[in-house]
């Protein structure tokens, strides 16, 4: 395994003395802090609710609590939640990420940010994880299982949604700079406020590294922006913008050498709220996406051995208009309806541009049977004009025993994946199959959260989900060879498993602790998933104004669909001191104990993970 030069070559031990040691001289003792209020989960229904009306499984992340732990890379955050593996099978910091969730792979996952879905079966998460930061978003939430008959296709394992955060309060901004490992840098400002009835957010940062492998330097800008204003008693109108540019070197592989890519996004939406009535608002939406990956690579010809430099990129344009109606018809019913029209382009170097259009509408309804019980009943309908239509449905409910502190959450639903533009109508490496029909699944979960005295929690979810015509692209052997395959290359798969997600704290929450586990019995078809992965973190408060901390993620075996990778755990270790009230440094140690691991096996390409890195810096509040 290749190594930078740095500071922690041999030399661990002085390195997280270094970092105890910002901490040492505070004494042993912590303030009460006061009692979290009840989240609000935005997702669930694509409207805030307390979360003891939530029938799906939902975890929500706080971003602040995150980078308190020194976590601000997005893919790294997402495996704080029960039943993810997040990560990137393909690089370090910058690479694109990989999102698996219960058991399903990338390509089942659906991202949502201010309300505008960026990736479907054709744009995948890939680039999004490997930019994403949590110094820009307000909250994180990872909405587990099929989603069908809320968000539509590409979400048979779950939806990650996230927003801009919303400007409160007096107007205050932060400046955060950090150094460390691998010739790291970054630096991130923020400035937001509320003046009368108008709220704005302002963001923008850049980071470079060089990684710790060779020819993997990695830099990035992003901004983020919202204003909101009220203009009259009923309405709120309000605007969104985020942008990433950012460039790297990848990894070399068996096929080619000398690559270098850069990747393009911006998002824009606007949004206007309306309080028709005390039974009825009313959300309108429009939201513009792109997404620009270019690659500029060398290998050698395997004939000659000769040089031969090579382009792949690819485009994606979408555009989206939505309405969502919340309607209360009685004190104990409520309708949630919906429709929405998406239009995309997309192009890229192996493929023909194609040009598609998908429009539908939504229904919910939800029911306060009695008290502390909630159920829900979600039909969606919408239209693919590539392939067809598709109608997916899922009940849902959530009770609660006050007495004992018990809520049993459970659901039932479907979802399905369409077939990607490449998948029907080919590319340069296989043919289409202009029938292809989408990917279809029926999944189930119940869940558990048990309250245990005053300050702990325990959940626990049990999931199965059936996956049937699943595309397998391009097919195995050389296509003119190949009768066409019964049911276009279709097969089936079942997941399923065990979600464990402990949190809670001691002595007034001096000492904290956070767990999510998961167990698969089964995952999708050849994707090669961790039978077990988990991630946990215990932090200590000996001072109101000090915070240190550790942290580790653990996966068994597995493959991501190559060779056989080990086991491997990877700890951290993290630290803040409060100076002065406007000033606040804090450190990190990275794979503290210096495990050798590998994030990849396959096709001639072995990625290997970061050794130990030692980070520092300074968050300056004005």
């Amino acid at each position: 395994m290749l190594h930078h030069p740095t500071p922690l070559r041999g030399s661990r031990r002085s390195a997280t003395v270094a970092l105890l040691a910002l901490l040492a001289h505070l004494p042993a003792h912590a303030e009460e802090t006061k009692a979290e209020l009840e989240p609000l989960v935005v997702s669930a229904l694509r409207i805030p609710q307390k979360s003891s009306s939530v029938t799906s499984a939902v975890t929500v992340l706080n971003p602040a609590e995150l980078r308190n732990q020194g976590i601000y890379q997005l893919r790294d955050a997402l495996n704080a939640s029960p039943g993810v593996v997040s990560t990137s099978t393909s690089g370090q910091t910058g690479a694109p990420g990989s999102l698996f969730i219960r058991g399903t792979t990338t390509q089942y996952a659906q991202v949502v940010i201010d309300g505008m879905r960026l990736s479907d079966s054709n744009n995948q998460l890939g680039n999004i994880l490997g930019g994403a930061n949590t110094y820009s978003v307000g909250n994180i939430e990872v909405l587990r299982g099929p989603q069908g008959a809320i968000y539509g296709g590409e979400s048979i394992g779950g939806v990650l949604w996230m927003e801009t955060p919303h400007g409160t309060g007096k107007p205050r901004g932060a400046t955060t700079f950090e150094a460390g490992s691998f010739n790291s840098l970054a630096a991130h400002g923020m400035f937001q406020g509320q003046s009368g009835d108008l709220s704005y957010y302002l963001s923008g940062g850049y980071a470079e590294t060089d990684n710790d492998a060779p020819h993997n330097h990695y830099q990035q800008g992003n901004t983020a922006l919202r204003v909101e204003g009220k203009i009259n008693p009923i309405w709120t109108i309000g605007t969104t913008f985020r942008g990433l540019d950012s460039s790297g070197q990848d990894l070399d592989t068996l096929f080619s050498r000398d690559s270098d890519s850069s990747v393009n996004t911006a998002l824009g939406t606007i949004y206007a709220i309306g309080r028709i009535s005390d039974r009825w608002t009313a959300r309108f939406h429009a939201g513009y996406y792109q997404e620009s990956y270019d690659q500029r690579y060398t290998y050698d010809d395997w004939m000659t051995g000769s040089p031969v430099r090579g382009v792949y990129f690819s485009d994606l344009r979408a555009g989206n208009i939505s309405t969502d109606h919340e309607i209360t018809l009685t004190d104990s019913l409520r309708l949630l309806t919906g429709a929405f029209y998406h239009q995309d382009t997309y192009e890229s170097a192996i493929s023909d541009d194609q040009r598609g259009t998908r429009y539908g509408a939504h229904a919910t309804l939800e029911w306060d049977v009695i008290d502390h019980l909630t159920t829900t009943a979600s039909l969606r309908w919408e239209d693919y004009d590539a392939f067809g239509d598709e109608l997916t449905w899922r009940l849902g409910a959530i009770h609660t025993i006050t007495a004992t502190g018990t809520t049993i959450r459970g659901g039932i639903g479907t979802s399905f994946r369409a077939p990607a533009y490449m998948e029907l109508f080919g590319s340069s490496y296989a043919p289409g199959y202009a029938d292809l029909k989408a990917e279809s699944s029926i999944g189930w979960d119940l869940g558990i959260e048990q309250k245990i005295g005053a300050h702990h929690t325990l959940e626990v979810t049990w999931f199965q989900n059936r996956i049937t015509d699943q595309i397998f692209y391009p097919p195995s052997g050389p296509p003119d060879w190949m009768p066409k395959p019964p049911d276009n290359m279709a097969g089936d798969s079942t997941t399923d498993g065990l979600e464990v997600g402990l949190r809670g704290s001691w002595m007034d929450k001096a000492l904290s602790y956070r767990l999510a586990w998961t167990y698969l019995r089964e995952s999708l078809s050849k994707a090669g998933l961790p039978r077990n992965a988990a991630t946990a973190s215990l932090d200590w408060k000996p001072a109101s104004k000090a915070l240190i901390g550790i942290g580790a993620t653990h996966l068994s075996a597995h493959s991501w669909n190559g060779n056989p990778l080990d086991a491997y755990t990877v700890t951290r270790i993290y630290g803040s001191y409060q100076v002065t009230d406007r000033v606040k440094l804090h450190a990190r140690l990275e794979n503290a104990c210096d495990a050798d691991y590998e994030l990849y096996n396959g096709w001639g390409s072995v990625v290997q993970g970061a050794g130990p890195g030692l980070y520092a810096g300074i968050t300056m509040d004005w």
